[in-house]
């Protein structure tokens, strides 16, 4: 049996959830709620935080015979162009629609620039295939990936800037007279607007038609903080890409959810730096989240991978992991989807790999911050609302206290919790968090803290915590309960006593 327990824990706690028995005694008052700091309300029901897989890995099992562990993720689809009916969709330039752009070999495909494509053939188009992908609006989340171009013109930098070039070259087609200047604006307000009635009304149709699904663009909102090699990085936006963002309000009001990236390629392995650059990702995806409505933000879904996008054989170690979804769930987003291509599962040799690696590194650290969030929205939140930083740029997480608590893992792979929290991890937790409150809830400025008789908690079936949070207050309750259970048999032994004299004196 092996015991797994977890570096780089800077901020410990353990897990809670809805079924837990509550409080015997009370043992602190803490902040809970601000006032202006919402989050959205859960996508499904009792999971604060989402766990969804977006990889092919059915050939393992089909083809392979390895068995890939997915039981804490509450969705599971296959990216493949052949896959349809999943609670996953993405979308890709040619499965929606007739999406202008220009191809690798400088081809237009469907008029190429924007402007110069058909919107209404596009929506045409796009009806069907959103009926052929999407036969059932059960609850979902739907992801249009449209990488070729950015809908604000001057994000069009090398190579995406022949889109500018042709566009500009257009104008002067057709308006000989122009100067370069006035040609270069007039192509500037022709594409923004055409890209915009591509992205926008594509969102309107996609949502009349499956109003279940949240739907969004892929790596949208984007931070562009890409400069992480350069000294002195601390991985923030620029504000000029923020002021970018904000101008993208038409975007982020149509939209149901945000899909932002942090992928991570081998220059931030096991690096400082991946921190920040997740960190202001992220940070900036909740920003953006509340432009349209500050009191009812867009959910987040953070896109990432288990491997690195440089190297695709190598998987994250644990500590990228809590640099990416440690991270994530510790700032408040909504959930995280995990996207891999076809080399996770195309021979027996990398099935297993992916196998062991979900045994050993990613699944027990999933179960370690899943575990401690649903405590934290549960006790801290009275399961109203997500436990986020108290300072956001700080190094704190929602982690099990390694000291107390360690997740082990039997020869048949299946995961046992061992040992069991303090009031002390409690009072950590309290110092590092407060609870963001879901959207339109009655979510309290002040909680009081109660303490947990018995600990039953889960983080999939049969992952679970079930056992005395606090011996010294057991032992008191116990004797407490025998010791009433003593004086109610006592009195009715008296009772019974009297009863019997009563009846024998009237019989004498």
């Amino acid at each position: 049996m092996g015991m797994l327990k977890f570096k780089r824990i800077f901020f410990r706690s353990f897990v809670g959830s809805s079924g837990a028995s509550q409080v015997v005694f009370t043992f602190l008052l803490i902040p809970c709620c601000l006032p202006t700091d919402f989050r959205a309300s859960p996508f499904l029901p009792d999971i604060p935080f989402l766990w969804a897989w977006n990889a092919p890995t059915e050939p393992c099992s089909k083809k392979f015979n390895v068995f890939i562990d997915l039981s804490l993720f509450s969705l599971i689809g296959n990216p493949q162009k052949d896959a349809v009916g999943q609670p996953i969709t993405l979308f890709y330039v040619d499965r929606l629609g007739l999406y202008p752009h220009i191809d690798k070999h400088g081809n237009n495909e469907h008029g190429g620039i924007p402007q110069s494509g058909s919107l209404s053939a596009h929506l045409a188009k796009a009806r069907t295939d959103i009926d052929f992908y999407m036969p059932k609006d059960n609850a979902g989340l739907a992801i249009i990936d449209w990488e070729e171009w950015r809908p604000i013109w001057a994000r069009n930098w090398k190579p995406k800037d022949i889109y500018r070039n042709r566009s500009i070259e257009l104008v002067q087609r057709q308006n000989p007279q122009l100067s370069p200047t006035e040609a270069s604006n007039l192509a500037k307000q022709q594409y923004e607007t055409a890209g915009k009635d591509f992205m926008q009304e594509t969102l309107k149709l996609a949502k009349s038609l499956r109003p279940k699904h949240l739907w969004g663009y892929y790596l949208f909102p984007d931070c562009y903080n890409h400069h992480y090699t350069k000294p002195q990085y601390n991985g923030s936006c620029f504000d000029l890409e923020k002021k970018r963002n904000d101008e993208l309000n038409w975007l982020w009001n149509e939209s149901t959810a945000l899909f932002p990236s942090i992928y991570l390629n081998t220059f931030l392995k096991s690096n400082p730096r991946a921190v920040l650059f997740v960190r202001n990702r992220v940070q900036e995806a909740i920003r953006v989240s509340k432009v349209p409505n500050a009191q009812r933000p867009l959910p987040i879904f953070i896109y990432t991978r288990p491997v690195f996008t440089d190297v695709s054989s190598e998987y994250l170690t644990q500590d990228d992991l809590v640099s990416t979804l440690g991270e994530t769930i510790s700032l408040g987003a909504s959930g995280v989807i995990m996207w891999g291509s076809l080399n996770l599962s195309k021979s027996v040799d990398t099935c297993t790999r992916l196998h062991n690696y979900m045994k050993t590194t990613l699944n027990p650290y999933l179960i370690n911050i899943t575990l401690a969030s649903k405590l934290c929205s549960q006790v801290f939140c009275q399961d109203k609302g997500i436990c986020t930083r108290r300072i956001w740029n700080s190094d704190t997480y929602l982690h099990l206290n390694a000291s107390n608590i360690a997740i082990e893992t039997g020869e048949n792979g299946a995961f046992k919790i061992r040992g069991k929290p303090s009031i002390e991890d409690l009072e950590n937790f309290a110092e590092h968090f407060h609870c963001s409150c879901y959207a339109n809830a009655d979510c309290e400025k002040k909680v009081v803290i109660t303490d947990t008789h018995t600990i039953n908690v889960c983080a999939a079936e049969n992952v679970c915590l079930n056992t005395v949070l606090n011996e010294k207050e057991d032992l008191l309750y116990s004797s407490l309960v025998l010791f009433i259970s003593f004086l109610i048999i006592v009195l009715i032994i008296i009772i019974l006593v009297i009863v019997f004299f009563v009846q024998t004196n009237n019989m004498a």
